[in-house]
């Protein structure tokens, strides 16, 4: 047995995970497992393995350097770190080959532990190849032959395993998780309850996908698009929050409403977020089990934030009538606050003695001063960041723009708030992927018994209304400098942009199939499959096909065993047909005897048992190789004396 072989494999599997977390964790954390599986490789080459002072000393400084680098306050990631760098220690000092098989098993659960970051289909695939990979590795540990047919072996494992597991998959009962992790430090993806615009300018640098919308077959949804997410009331002078009077009131079911318009419906898929309020267009309602429809028309998820989830949503447009608590809510503002900036919506609203004709005057004012929008404002240090902004700077992104003019509503007496959530989308097809560089702060304004948006970006930077930022051409050059480094930096170039949108389209697959299929989708499979007696029909089509997977294992467990020497299965074959015409040899005589009998039995094939005599003869006795073209003769040989009359 190659045990340098082994640890080499091994080495480079704690190598792969690595690269595999390499988002997720600190580089120099990542560094030392990388420096330690290579320092395992020089030590297996020219020197013998740790001894255990040498390995106590190393193993003490690098526990030093990950509570150092990876921290104390985020437990998974910090237990997970403590199993790798545990796990790489452990294969530093292998020397048996029951050593190895305990790496072997480590292997498994390090490699579960990159679903805790990932779930997407193409770290799906590198994780089940690494999978293979250890299982060959365990195979050839337990039966050494070759470290190929052990790849083979596990490769065939793998592929049998996998309908069983699609079937268990599919017709398993859902039950929900007894435990599960502290999921907001996991996820990339969400929006604050407070709006701080410089918080959501950084944002802008993330090409993290948020949540994909799936348009019905017969309607299409109209831009732009205002994926609402949160609602902010209360202004503190710096940032919008969300209060503790507007969180009370969430769940309260005593707001009547009228339906202005036909409810609009679709399906949102969106991915594990820090946040548990969901996006939808407009007043939004939804039946899914695990999403609460707010008092505001919000979305709240009830369930695990590390899973995706899919739920289906009603958009309509309502009026009501705002309660005078709720008039003192939406206009309340901190006094002396911003004081030039209270001034001047002041003077507009003496200008302007309507909520629609200060409505548009407001708009005018940020179309005519030479206001700009950018992804890199400028630090604003002022008390007064509004005043500052407006009669300073007059360029930022869009949770400036959105904090001063619903600061400038409220002190012209209109109950305004600012909402957070997503604007815009990258369509595909009937599919529309919203990312976190979408983020986007907006306004609404109360007057006519109905919330209506308002946005400076329509008139600042109307572009930006149309599709999704990354198709913002005035801001290409900085939107493509501004990202972290990923495939939609590149996508200017027509090559990698294909690229990206095809990996894009197998990961909807995959979600939209796998990551977001719940007990209420199962539920829905086995009503569309079996209708009304899905109650008795999945019980029985699950007992059916599990007799079916025994009886085939049974099966093929009693098929022809298939030996590792050459041609003993071959011969074999050659025997059984031999049996079948009747011809009586002695088990007890040579192979070459008990051929030289059916030559003699059946003249009609002589020639044939002749020709895989000689290969016999060479490959058995003359110790050539039995290789592929010898292999293939074999096999028609065969076949024709198996055929013949």
């Amino acid at each position: 047995m190659n045990l340098s072989l082994i640890n080499a494999v091994l080495s480079f599997l704690f190598i792969a995970i690595s690269g595999l977390l390499f988002g997720e964790f600190p580089s120099s954390f990542l560094f030392i497992l990388v420096g330690l599986s290579f320092f395992n490789l020089v030590l297996d080459r020219f020197y013998k393995k740790l001894t255990a002072l040498m390995a106590n000393i190393l193993a003490a400084l690098c526990l030093i350097a990950l509570f150092v680098t990876v921290g104390i306050s985020d437990t998974v990631k910090l237990f997970v770190s403590m199993m790798l760098l545990a796990s790489t220690f452990k294969l530093l000092q292998a020397k048996a080959v029951k050593h190895y098989q305990t790496v072997c098993l480590l292997v498994f659960f390090n490699l579960s532990t990159v679903y805790l970051f990932y779930q997407g289909i193409l770290e799906t695939f590198i994780v089940s190849l690494l999978y293979i990979v250890n299982f060959a590795v365990l195979g050839y540990l337990s039966s050494p032959k070759s470290f190929k047919s052990a790849n083979k072996q596990s490769i065939k494992t793998v592929l049998l395993a996998l309908p069983v597991s699609v079937f268990l998959i599919i017709f398993l009962p859902k039950l929900p998780a007894f435990w599960q992790l502290p999921g907001p430090k996991l996820a990339k993806t969400g929006l604050s309850e407070q709006v701080d615009p410089f918080a959501i300018a950084k944002l802008a640098e993330s090409d993290d996908l948020v949540f994909r919308v799936e348009e019905q077959p017969n309607s299409t949804l109209q831009a732009p698009y205002y994926w609402r997410s949160l609602i902010h009331d209360a202004f503190d002078g710096q940032q919008w929050l969300v209060s503790d009077i507007l969180k009370s009131q969430q769940f309260s079911d005593n707001r009547s409403v009228n339906i202005e318009e036909p409810n609009v419906e679709y399906n949102v898929i969106a991915e594990p977020s820090s946040s548990n309020w969901l996006f939808a267009l407009g007043f939004a309602t939804s039946s899914h089990n695990n999403v609460a429809s707010t008092y505001n028309g919000l979305l709240k998820r009830k369930g695990n934030l590390n899973k995706n989830i899919k739920y289906a949503v009603q958009s309509t447009k309502v009026s009501y009538s705002l309660t005078p608590f709720e008039q003192r809510l939406y206009t309340q503002l901190p006094v002396e606050s911003n004081p030039k900036t209270r001034e001047l919506a002041n003077n507009l609203a003496n200008k302007n003695t309507t909520a629609q004709s200060y409505f548009n005057a407001l708009l005018g004012y940020f179309n005519t001063q030479q206001f700009s929008y950018t992804l890199t404002p400028t630090p604003m240090l002022n008390k007064n960041t509004i005043d500052q902004f407006v009669f300073e700077n007059k360029s930022g992104f869009c949770g400036h723009y959105a904090s001063t003019a619903a600061f400038m509503f409220r002190a012209a007496g209109y109950p305004a708030r600012v909402v957070s959530g997503y604007l815009g989308a990258e369509r595909q097809g009937k599919t529309l992927n919203i990312y976190q560089y979408d983020a986007h702060a907006w306004v609404e304004v109360f007057y006519d018994e109905r919330w209506h948006v308002f946005d400076a970006t329509e008139v600042v930077a109307p572009e930006r209304l149309n599709g999704s930022l990354s198709e913002f051409q005035a801001l290409s050059e900085r939107f493509n400098d501004n990202l972290n480094f990923g495939l939609k930096r590149w996508s200017h170039l027509k090559a990698i942009n294909w690229l990206r949108i095809k990996l894009e389209e197998l990961d909807y697959k995959w979600t939209n199939w796998v990551l977001t299929f719940d007990e209420q989708s199962q539920q829905n499979l086995f009503k569309a499959l079996f209708g009304n007696n899905a109650f008795w029909l999945t019980p029985l089509v699950i007992m059916v096909t599990l007799a079916l997977c025994f009886t085939s294992y049974f099966l093929y467990s009693k098929r022809l065993p298939r030996s590792s020497e050459p041609l003993v299965f071959e011969l074999m074959q050659l025997y059984r047909w031999a049996e079948k015409q009747q011809i009586h040899y002695d088990e007890t005589n040579t192979p070459l005897q008990n051929i030289a009998l059916m030559k003699r039995s059946k003249p009609t094939v002589a020639s044939k048992l002749a020709k895989f005599e000689q290969i016999f003869i060479e490959v058995r006795y003359q110790q050539q190789p039995f290789n592929q073209n010898r292999k293939k003769q074999v096999r028609l040989l065969l076949n024709s004396i198996k055929t013949a009359k």
